[in-house]
């Protein structure tokens, strides 16, 4: 395999990475002393938090006022005959167009009866009336923004983005003027050599101020090149389109298209790009080329395989006009998506980075293509066609930005083909240099490649390894870029700005820069000395041109003196450019068709527009390019790296930044390293041998549980840590079983689930059409809430429902709180969303700590309430802490409100968390943070209860187990002893193994060693880690014989190592989740049960992150590692009951 998977970047961190040393242990009376002060000071939070829904709170949120709708104003004015005085005030009420109109208040019908009732003779009648006829004209765009059909996706020469000017902003078209040339041009312009000596020509390098990093500018090289692309032989023509749809990675015509193309779903040949010239730029621009060529593939592969609406279908079933059309259905949802992304990076990366927005917390991001309305005036317009000119050709020619290695590195590359210096080279030379570049790189762009790099596969037509790429873009985002300044472009560029003035003069005869300016709205400049304040820079000038309005536009947008490093300037560059480029900007996104009006889920699909949305709480504040870092690069760059939350910047000018804002300890500066490859174990053997042998292979989940632990928390982080090691192990797993696992667990379990999920079954299905069918989402309101219920019930953690508004979360909050923890912890593969998670999963887990030690203290007796107030237990108490009783009386009281709120039933423990804590006590003596943090383990564990009760039902309703589904049914309906709920757990033990919810699970080895894995023996090096792959362990037929079929006979102990890999198990193998499942099936089977039709009778089940876990698709909102939904219909009658989980 060419780059093999890799284990999450994050795993390859020890404990130590992120723990404190562990103090010594103290024992449950002592610790609880300890933290009853860390307790009592996160009493506030966690009252806000149960207030936040209140409705005080509510009410509060209700009084702030929202701009209202134009009809509303015009109504009032007419009401009030305000409109008598001035009639043309209804004219200026269009501003006032920002709240949607409530239909529900009748108000358009209110001002017709007012209009009909004013005297024909009325002088305000049709001033009124015209204003209101205007209001509905406006509301529907004329002529249409797009058409349905053939113009729904791009034409690979640009064409057609406006679907009545077909022409506009297409490739092969001439430059557009933006300026027209009005000041006479003098017949004595200076010779372009000695404007290019004066002027121009690098004095020396000067850092960029706001240490911007070069990769910035290799990114800006794929906007240009988008964009621009001048004909050599007749310089007035644009080769390449108008708009931002990724050209040099798509081609500008079908021709080029076809050669990257793979033409099987939609799919790009591998890392393979159109662009010869981009071969020419730095290699961090070809980097980035490939990272949107890899993420073109990404998307297609996701395309097909979530199949929204059921259009696509396996490719060896299709002839050859399906695969035709499906290829192309693919390529092209595909391309616009990835287009999709590049300007979600322009606008959260790149332009962030110009105004220095990086530079705060703020999430802001000035994206132009929304929709803005004005009632009277109509919508400003959007997606009417872009086409670039002359000028902004010009505007965009940075190359005074480029560092010093990325210099040296083209002066080789020209070197290697022209021998001519680079200050002599010739207009001639120079394409020469291009033409031996050109013909070096060959007629198949499969096998192009740069920076000495080399292609992997057998032909030399395969991807580039991981590392070359990772490490190119590591360069890019290290080195240090140059400062806009006169007298700043390296030599290497001298033939190619000299060529570029001599078009401007002579081919595009551009306007001066005051005219630019001028059309601009800038201040036009009077003096050489405003253009440039440097002495030498602007005598130079006034010698050259003798009147500041001579002054060309091409250097006098290069050696204008440049803006500040400081807010809203990050970039730094001249004054001219750093306004123009805003608007250009502006023109090219808003004027872009499928970035406006086409930009939505019929064309992107819902699964995609979501994924395109800005993350602002991902740790780059909104910014996208980490996105796809992490999706392609999961291995090298950790959730939490500056090297892919920030590139456009200097690490070390990024550390700095952090400083300031004091949040430099939630990033690491770590350059990313070689990926961890995985060792995978895909047999039943072979799953023993990793799993029953802790000694020799560590858990690679205790950072993250020390995350969530939090490093103040040492106790219980050095249980974590020591969680796999001898006497540790036995320890935590006896304070387990003693927690859990009580000698009748199974029978209270079954039947406390049993009836929970009953009750919540009757409560939330609903009757519909004729006959007694009945419909509910088993999942979201079933076994969402109950599972969540059930947890929050044994833990004493309080949910928000109708009779309790003082509740933490409601049930579906809950669930979501528990799964993050979860996902954080073992299935965070995705570095995208960890820092998010993490963030989120550190707050949550603290509180639910929290809540469970308080419990703990209340259930020891440290605490009781009498009818009128606290107080202290007497001296029987064995738990009575040996603190002063003024001081302890002072800490009772901060607490009070977080143990039993005077108001509601809030923090009341009920009988079941009573019983739950009082067995706890009993059967332990451990400091109250290690047996906090096991419940709290045991929770988190216990949550996966949904996603495998979801597997298995989903599992026995697909067609192909309908006599499994008949015999499951049998099972829970007849339910007559033990033995039936025995089979049923067979049968749930069956699914599981065949559609497991979690896919295996990691560990590093300790060692050197050797791990026999059926026919295979894998050597493991030390540190190394390895994938227990439970889904191929579960089919292998040396141990499940007939693998994929179900019988629900085999040995009980065979799914052991798939329990262990998610659920909450005791010393003796034994499953909590199992009987949890098991009771949760039994009632949802109590009546016959089919899948509902469509997608809501989906579970939305996906692969993800390289097929190491599932996720599920939503809704609302991007997949999850948790299902949410799933509809089904069952007959029989429905009772009425009282009560419920809500969600």
């Amino acid at each position: 395999m060419v780059n093999p998977p890799t284990a999450p970047s994050h795993w390859g961190r020890q404990q130590e990475d992120v723990a404190h040393p562990s103090p010594p242990q103290k024992g449950l009376v002592g610790s609880l002393i300890d933290n009853v002060k860390t307790v009592a000071g996160t009493t506030l939070h966690i009252a806000q938090l149960a207030l936040s829904e209140t409705k005080p709170v509510q009410a509060a949120q209700s009084t702030l006022e929202q701009g209202e709708h134009a009809l509303h104003s015009l109504f009032e004015q007419i009401k009030d005959n305000t409109l008598a005085r001035d009639a043309l005030t209804i004219l200026r009420a269009g501003v006032q167009s920002v709240k949607p109109l409530d239909d529900r208040k009748l108000l358009l019908e209110q001002i017709i009866v007012l209009l009909s009732t004013l005297p024909p003779d009325s002088p305000v009648g049709p001033v009124l009336q015209n204003a209101f006829i205007r209001v509905l004209w406006m509301d529907i765009p004329k002529p249409p923004a797009t058409l349905i059909g053939p113009y729904q996706h791009r034409t690979a020469d640009g064409s057609g983005n406006n679907v009545f000017s077909l022409d506009v902003g297409k490739a092969n078209m001439p430059y557009a003027r933006t300026v027209p040339p009005i000041h006479p041009v003098p017949r004595n312009l200076p010779d372009v050599d000695l404007v290019w000596e004066t002027l121009l020509k690098q004095d020396k390098f000067t850092p960029h101020p706001s240490g911007i990093s070069p990769l910035l500018f290799s990114f800006a090289v794929l906007i240009t090149h988008s964009i621009f692309q001048t004909n050599h032989d007749e310089p007035a023509y644009n080769e390449t389109s108008s708009y931002l749809d990724l050209a040099p990675i798509y081609g500008n015509n079908e021709a080029e298209q076809k050669q990257v193309r793979l033409g099987e779903n939609g799919l790009l040949h591998a890392d393979t790009i159109a662009s010869r010239r981009l071969f020419l730029m730095t290699p961090a621009a070809v980097a980035l080329a490939i990272v949107f060529a890899r993420n073109h593939n990404w998307i297609a592969k996701k395309l097909f395989e979530v199949n929204e609406n059921d259009v696509y279908q396996p490719w060896d079933q299709l002839d050859e006009d399906g695969k035709a059309k499906q290829d192309e259905d693919i390529f092209q949802k595909a391309r616009m998506i990835n287009c999709g992304h590049f300007v979600a990076v322009i606008f959260q990366d790149y332009i962030r980075a110009i105004l220095a927005i990086n530079r705060t917390t703020s999430t802001w991001s000035l994206v132009p293509t929304g929709e803005i309305k004005d009632a009277f005036q109509g919508p400003l317009p959007r997606g009417t066609g872009n086409h670039v000119s002359a000028e902004f050709n010009i505007l965009y020619r940075w190359h005074m930005a480029m560092s010093k290695e990325d210099a040296a590195w083209l002066e080789r590359l020209m070197h290697k083909h022209s021998k001519v210096k680079p200050e002599n080279m010739t207009p001639d030379d120079f394409r020469a240099a291009y033409e031996s570049v050109a013909a070096e790189l060959g007629d198949n762009p499969r096998r192009w490649t740069f920076n000495n790099l080399k292609r992997t596969g057998p032909d030399g037509e395969g991807p580039f390894r991981d590392d070359d790429i990772v490490k190119t873009l590591t360069d890019g985002t290290i080195w240090k870029a140059g400062a806009f300044k006169a007298r700043g472009i390296p030599d290497i560029f001298a033939v190619i700005d000299k060529m570029g003035m001599v078009a401007a003069r002579n081919t595009w005869q551009v306007a001066s820069l005051n005219e630019f300016r001028r059309m601009l709205g800038l201040k036009e400049y009077t003096d050489f000395s405003e253009w440039n304040p440097d002495k030498d820079i602007a005598e130079t000038a006034r010698r050259l041109y003798k009147h500041v309005d001579n002054l060309e536009l091409y250097p006098g947008l290069m050696a204008e003196q440049p803006k500040p490093s400081r807010e809203g300037s990050g970039l730094a560059p001249g004054y001219t450019i750093s306004r123009a480029i805003l608007s250009d900007a502006a023109a090219l996104v808003r004027g872009d068709r499928f970035l406006t009006h086409d930009y939505n889920v019929a064309t992107l699909t819902s699964y995609h527009f979501q994924d395109l949305q800005p993350d602002l709480d991902n740790g780059a504040f909104g910014g996208h390019i980490c996105k796809l870092l992490f999706r392609l690069f999961p291995g090298h760059y950790t959730y939490d790296s500056v090297y892919a939350l920030f590139p456009f910047t200097n690490p070390d000018t990024t550390r700095g930044i952090l400083e300031k804002l004091n949040i430099e300890d939630r990033y690491s500066f770590t350059k990313p390293s070689h990926a961890p490859h995985w060792v995978k174990v895909t047999t039943y053997d072979g799953a023993r041998h990793v799993l029953n042998r802790p000694a020799s292979f560590d858990n690679v989940y205790g950072p993250a549980l020390a995350e969530v632990s939090g490093k103040e928390e040492e106790s219980l982080l050095t249980m974590f840590k020591n969680a796999t090691e001898g006497p540790s192990q036995q320890t935590f797993s006896e304070t387990l079983d003693a927690v859990f696992f009580p000698s009748n667990f199974a029978q209270l379990a079954l039947t406390r689930i049993g009836d929970m999920t009953k009750q919540q079954m009757e409560w939330c299905s609903w009757k519909y059409g004729k006959g007694e069918h009945l419909r509910v989402d088993v999942v979201g309101d079933v076994f969402v809430p109950v599972v969540s219920q059930y947890i929050a019930d044994i833990c004493g953690v309080p949910l928000k429902t109708k009779h309790n508004a003082l509740g933490l979360w409601t049930p579906t909050q809950f669930f979501e709180v528990l799964s993050e923890i979860y996902s954080f912890v073992y299935l965070n593969f995705d570095p995208s969303v960890g820092f998010k998670l993490r963030d989120r999963v550190i707050k949550n887990a603290r509180t639910i700590r929290l809540i469970i030690e308080g419990r703990l203290m209340q259930a020891s007796g440290f605490i009781v309430r009498s009818p009128r107030s606290f107080f202290l237990l007497s001296t029987r108490s064995p738990f009575r802490p040996s603190l002063p009783q003024g001081q302890l009386g002072e800490l009772v009281g901060d607490i009070k409100n977080l143990i039993m709120p005077s108001r509601g039933q809030g923090f009341v423990m009920s009988d079941t968390a009573r019983e739950f804590y009082h067995r706890v006590i009993r059967s332990t003596d451990r400091p109250a943070a290690e047996l906090a943090g096991v419940i709290l383990i045991g929770a988190v564990r216990l949550v996966t209860c949904v996603s495998q009760a979801a597997n298995v039902l989903d599992f026995y309703l697909k067609p192909e187990q309908e006599k499994n589904l008949k015999k499951v049914l049998q099972a829970a309906q007849r339910h007559t002893n033990i033995a039936d709920d025995a089979t049923l757990l067979h049968y749930v033990e069956e699914a599981l193994r065949l559609q497991p919810a979690v896919y295996g699970t990691a560990r590093r080895a300790k060692g050197d060693m050797h791990i026999k894995d059926g026919d295979k023996d894998h050597h493991v090096k030390k540190g190394q880690h390895v994938w227990v792959d439970i889904v191929s362990a579960n089919l292998d037929a040396e141990h499940f014989p007939k693998p994929n079929e179900v019988h629900e006979n085999r040995d009980i102990t065979g799914y052991t190592f798939n329990q262990k890999v998610s659920s909450l198990t005791n010393t003796r193998n034994e499953s909590l989740n199992s009987t949890l499942v098991t009771g949760l099936i039994r009632e949802a089977a109590q009546r016959d049960i089919k899948r509902a039709e469509g997608a809501a009778g989906q579970l939305g089940r996906i692969n993800a992150a390289d097929d190491f876990c599932p996720a599920y698709v939503r809704a609302e909102g991007p997949p999850t590692a948790f299902p949410s939904s799933m509809d089904v219909i069952f007959t029989g009658k429905k009772n009425v009951v009282y009560g419920g989980y809500e969600k």
